[in-house]
């Protein structure tokens, strides 16, 4: 048994095995769908989908690599992966658009904080919400029931 100090076990690479990426060396995801597409104007293909390949590594549900992916792969005659890769997009995409549309954490945090007695914080999360979207008609009415019940108090 590995003791929480002992080093990871020497594991050999395979021929075709690399390290996976480590922060120094990744630029994030928009510098890579940068260098991707910029590789696919160049007419540089095997660089681009190796680049797309190490985005997904770190960020396996981004919709706008595996549409690249898939525009990819469609162009060279891999049609059954490139449709796989545009089915793989459209859902994370759907994914996204339904997340955008729930209720933010914070908001429901500050609900709990609330429902708690915890009324301070509660009240100084919903003013950081308000903060961010200072129209929003669900958080006023919120912010103006709190009122209401503190100065029943």
């Amino acid at each position: 048994m590995l003791t929480a100090s002992a080093a990871s076990p020497n594991i050999p690479l395979g021929e075709n095995s690399r390290p996976a990426p480590k922060p120094e060396n990744w630029h994030g995801v928009a510098e890579g769908l940068n260098r991707a597409r910029k590789h696919v104007s160049d007419g540089s293909f095997q660089p681009a989908i190796d680049t797309l390949k190490e985005i997904l590594e770190f960020a396996p549900s981004e919709p706008q690599a595996w549409r690249l992916l898939g525009d990819i792969l469609g162009r060279h005659g891999h049609a059954q992966q490139a449709e796989a890769c545009h089915k793989k997009a459209e859902r994370f995409e759907q994914h996204a658009a339904v997340d955008t549309q729930t209720t933010p954490a914070s908001e429901r945090l500050a609900k709990l904080l609330w429902k708690q007695g915890e009324t301070d914080a509660a009240r100084a999360m919903l003013a950081i919400l308000l903060l961010r979207k200072p129209e929003d008609e669900k958080l006023l009415a919120l912010r103006e029931s709190w009122n209401e019940a503190g100065n029943e108090s």
